[in-house]
C-alpha cells in the first residue's frame, strides 16, 4: 500500500514543487535586468535540474530494476549499480528519443524557467521517496512536475496525451504482474522450478 500510495502521490508532489519553483523562479529571472545574466542562469539552471533527476533516476528507477539481480543473489549492490547504468546508457543511446519527445514536447510547451521546475520540482519528490525506501516512478513524477509548470505557467496540457500515458501507468504494472505469472507458470509447468 505504501508503494502504490507513493506512485499515486509522486506525480501530483513534483506538480506542486514545480509550481512553487516555477513561480519562484519566474519571479527572480523577472528582476534580472541583464540578457547575458539571464543567458546564463538559463543555461546553469537547467544542468543543474537535469543533473537532479538523472541522479534520482539511477537512485531510484536503476535500483529498482538491478535491485532483483541482488536479492536472487547474482550480483553485488555495487555489480548491480554498475550493470544498470551500461544499462541505462544503452538505453538512453538506442530508444529513449520518442519519450524524449513526449514529455519535452507533447504535454505542454515548456520554457528554460518551467523545463527546470520541472526537472527540480520532480527531482525533490523522488528523493523524498528514496528517503523513504519507496520505488517509485521519475517517468511519473517529471510528467507530474510538466503538468504542473503547464498549469502554472496557463498554457495548459494536452488531456489526450495525459490521459494516453495515465493508461499506460495502469496498464503497464497490470500486464507486467500477467506476464511475470504467465512466464513462472511456464516454468513451473515446464519442472525447471
Amino acid at each position: 500500500m505504501k508503494i502504490a500510495g507513493a506512485w499515486v502521490f509522486s506525480p501530483i508532489l513534483a506538480g506542486l514543487f514545480a509550481l512553487i519553483l516555477f513561480r519562484f523562479y519566474g519571479r527572480i529571472i523577472n528582476s534580472i535586468k541583464s540578457l547575458g545574466r539571464i543567458e546564463f542562469l538559463y543555461k546553469w539552471l537547467a544542468v543543474l535540474g537535469g543533473s537532479y533527476m538523472a541522479f534520482n533516476f539511477g537512485a531510484n528507477e536503476v535500483a529498482n530494476a538491478t535491485g532483483l539481480l541482488v536479492g536472487a543473489g547474482f550480483f553485488s549492490p555495487k555489480t548491480a549499480g554498475m550493470f544498470g547504468a551500461l544499462s541505462l546508457a544503452l538505453g538512453s543511446l538506442t530508444f529513449s528519443y520518442a519519450v524524449m519527445y513526449t514529455v519535452g514536447k507533447k504535454i505542454t510547451s515548456l520554457g528554460p524557467i518551467s523545463a527546470f521546475s520541472a526537472q527540480f520540482g520532480s527531482a525533490i519528490a523522488v528523493s523524498l521517496a528514496n528517503m523513504f525506501g519507496l520505488p517509485v516512478s521519475s517517468s511519473q513524477a517529471i510528467v507530474g512536475g510538466v503538468v504542473g509548470v503547464g498549469l502554472a505557467a496557463g498554457r495548459g496540457v494536452e488531456k489526450k496525451v495525459i490521459w494516453e500515458i495515465a493508461f499506460g501507468w495502469i496498464a503497464t504494472p497490470t500486464v507486467s504482474i500477467a506476464l511475470a505469472l504467465g512466464i513462472f507458470k511456464l516454468f513451473q509447468f515446464s519442472g525447471l522450478i
